[in-house]
């Protein structure tokens, strides 16, 4: 296994500690928005959880990096990669959702977007076409993920009424991330057979 497929496996592993703390957090602040008022103690699992965000998204940059640069792109990589990236997002969206940091219709907009694209990339596959990610689809990872980590680590220090500044990036992630989708369904949609 290459260093990239390594990377990739090492981002699934990512998701147990994130997970655990993320977990540490709801049951310690009750899942309840408190601002200020959270403790050390669990503000601590809040921000372990952002650091291992953080680290997985480097994972996520140097793999791919690594996998071009090296020409190292192999069918593992373009099956997991895509798939560790969205465990570990989709998981902070519904734990961020849990904890009332951000809104319903966002996170839905994301996780129904992203299966939609797989169904689409499953049919590809099956036809054997080539469709490749547009620029637009990569802007979204990108700012979906700043947008996580300023949700990780300035959202208990805020007031519950400025929440939805925070969750700007996220909500211009969501429309890029529909962009971003609507480009892939064009090309896909003259290979769907209705019949």
């Amino acid at each position: 296994m290459n260093l990239p497929n390594k990377l990739t496996v090492l981002r699934m592993i990512f998701v147990i500690p994130f997970i655990t703390f993320l977990s540490l957090f709801l049951f310690y602040g009750d899942g309840k928005f408190s601002s200020i008022n959270y403790s050390n103690k669990e503000t601590m699992w809040l921000y372990l959880s952002g650091i291992v965000f953080v680290l997985a998204m480097l994972t996520d940059w140097l793999d791919g990096f690594l996998a071009r640069k090296n020409n190292q792109i192999t069918s593992f990589g373009k099956l997991f990669d895509p798939l560790a990236d969205k465990i570990i997002t989709t998981t902070a969206m519904i734990f961020l959702l849990l904890f009332n940091y951000t809104y319903v219709w966002l996170v839905l907009i994301f996780i129904l977007r992203d299966v939609l694209v797989d169904g689409s990339r499953n049919l590809a596959a099956v036809k054997k076409l080539k469709i490749e990610a547009s620029i637009y689809g990569k802007l979204k990872t990108v700012l979906q993920s700043i947008a996580i980590i300023l949700l990780f680590f300035i959202t208990p220090i805020i007031s519950q009424e400025n929440i939805i500044w925070l969750n700007i990036p996220l909500i211009i992630a969501a429309l890029m991330s529909i962009f971003s989708g609507l480009l892939y369904f064009k090309q896909i949609i003259p290979h769907i057979e209705m019949k």
